[in-house]
């Protein structure tokens, strides 16, 4: 009888959590937009990443540049790709609404979901491994117009003497898609699915070790 009422009350705490989880995840999402992006240069490098900003507080354009306090930006990130898919390195130039990245550029429409104008997004403290995605709008208005390229977009790196170095270039632009919105409670509720499937075949094999903590 014990053993049973202690399977009930783990149920129902894992029950309630759950919805807490669910119901705080709600909550975010109501006034949150988070939005995937990639770009490929014309050798197979590429870039992936995302970004999410306050949707009661952000105007139609998004526009960050440099270190600090972002405006609307809440987090940024970005991985970057060799040609067989090799995860090169990822970073974050935006947490928790603060900037870390020097260089940044970023300028988002978010009527028409799509990047525009100057974009620099990556990490360049002039160290070996730093590595950044630019265009030719974002040198100009950081004052590198001299280092304008044929081609728009940029992928670099600094090799192991600290020394830029073009991986790639591309004048393919960076394309966005939306993140839906309940694709988090979505994964909640799989979790829980399973989690319950696991329980039943342990009330129905006793001695199974499947669900047991």
């Amino acid at each position: 009888m014990t053993h049973l009422f202690t399977k009930t009350a783990i149920s129902l705490v894992t029950t309630t959590t759950l919805a807490l989880a669910i119901a705080i995840t709600t909550n975010n999402q109501a006034h949150a937009a988070e939005f995937n992006f990639n770009w490929k240069g014309d050798t197979g490098y590429s870039a992936k990443g995302s970004f999410n900003y306050d949707t009661t507080t952000a105007p139609s354009i998004i526009s960050e540049a440099g270190l600090g306090a972002t405006k609307n930006l809440q987090s940024l990130s970005i991985s970057f790709f060799d040609p067989l898919s090799n995860l090169i390195n990822s970073f974050t130039p935006v947490l928790s609404g603060i900037s870390n990245y020097g260089f940044l550029r970023f300028n988002f429409d978010s009527t028409k979901e799509q990047i525009f104008g100057p974009f620099d997004v990556g990490k360049d403290d002039e160290f070996p491994g730093d590595t950044w995605l630019n265009n030719n709008l974002a040198l100009i208005d950081e004052g590198f117009s001299n280092q304008v390229l044929v081609k728009e977009f940029h992928l670099i790196d600094r090799n192991a003497a600290a020394t830029e170095q073009i991986l790639d270039l591309s004048n393919n632009l960076v394309q966005v898609s939306k993140v839906p919105e309940g694709s988090i409670i979505i994964g909640l509720l799989a979790v829980c699915s399973l989690g319950f499937t696991l329980k039943q075949k342990s009330i129905q094999n006793p001695k199974s070790k499947i669900g047991q903590c």
